[in-house]
């Protein structure tokens, strides 16, 4: 296959999969049709890539509320609002139906089945807002000039923790939606070129000044380590709602994380 093909190949990958996770309306924009969805392997290491567009898109965001002035507080709230709608909640979902389950005190095949019911229950309605109040209030606290940087990446990092669970850990149940993204996904080859534009990104960042990306790149590499883990650990392995689940913990833990550090360092500073 010529490079052209390749890139041509490549790019179509890139949007099925930006077309799956997203709310995007890429299906209609890139005429996608229905054969397209039925072959979905190989595509999780696509997923920081978009993960970076989707930075992207809030970080223009907030530039332009920031120009007009927008508050704060009100910035955050849009942008965490955003955020959301982006992805069509796909990734909340997971968290929230993990949440049913590994929080209902149940032997580990119940937990299953309970994430396997649409129905939210207390503890996925609780922890979905309570990962939604942290992104806002990091998002609100976060010192200005640091927050473009840290909303370009973090939906690029949360992603690279996803392609992680993924390919590190097995795949909890016989069947399942996030079976074939478990099934096809290789370390650490796969991992390597997921994250090849988000490290170029982060890379030009730091020659750029912002020295500080380094600490977000600690505190998601912390988050991403912890909760793919503590997940596996209580399943006894990976599920679709738990990479959904992932993605949105490491995000939520990164901007927490990374806020909490650039207090300590200012008042080191200081």
């Amino acid at each position: 296959m010529n490079p052209f093909s390749l890139l041509i190949k490549s790019t179509k990958r890139l949007v099925l999969a930006a077309s799956y996770i997203t709310s995007l309306p890429l299906a209609k924009l890139f005429k996608l049709k229905e054969e397209d969805y039925q072959d979905l392997s190989g595509l999780a290491k696509y997923l920081p890539t978009i993960g970076l567009f989707l930075g992207a898109l809030l970080t223009v965001s907030c530039l332009i509320m920031t120009a007009f002035g927008v508050d704060r507080l009100l910035q955050a709230a849009l942008l965490s609002v955003l955020w959301l709608m982006v992805t069509g909640a796909l990734h909340m979902d997971g968290l929230m139906d993990t949440a049913d389950g590994i929080f209902s005190h149940q032997n580990r095949d119940r937990m299953l089945a309970i994430m396997q019911d649409s129905r939210v229950g207390n503890f996925g309605a609780l922890s979905g807002l309570s990962v939604f109040l942290l992104k806002f209030a990091a998002l609100a606290a976060m010192p200005e000039p640091s927050l473009p940087t840290a909303l370009l990446l973090t939906p690029a990092l949360g992603r690279l923790a996803e392609v992680y669970a993924i390919g590190r850990y097995e795949y909890a149940k016989p069947e399942g939606k996030g079976k074939i993204w478990h099934d096809s996904t290789r370390l650490p080859g796969d991992f390597i070129l997921a994250m090849i534009f988000p490290a170029i990104c982060a890379l030009l960042l730091f020659i750029k000044g912002e020295l500080y990306v380094l600490f977000l790149i600690l505190a998601a590499l912390i988050c991403a380590l912890f909760f793919s883990a503590y997940l596996n650990r209580r399943l006894k392995g990976h599920t679709g709602d738990t990479y959904g689940a992932v993605v949105e913990l490491t995000e939520a833990g990164t901007l927490v994380l990374f806020t909490l550090i650039l207090s300590v360092m200012k008042k080191i500073l200081l």
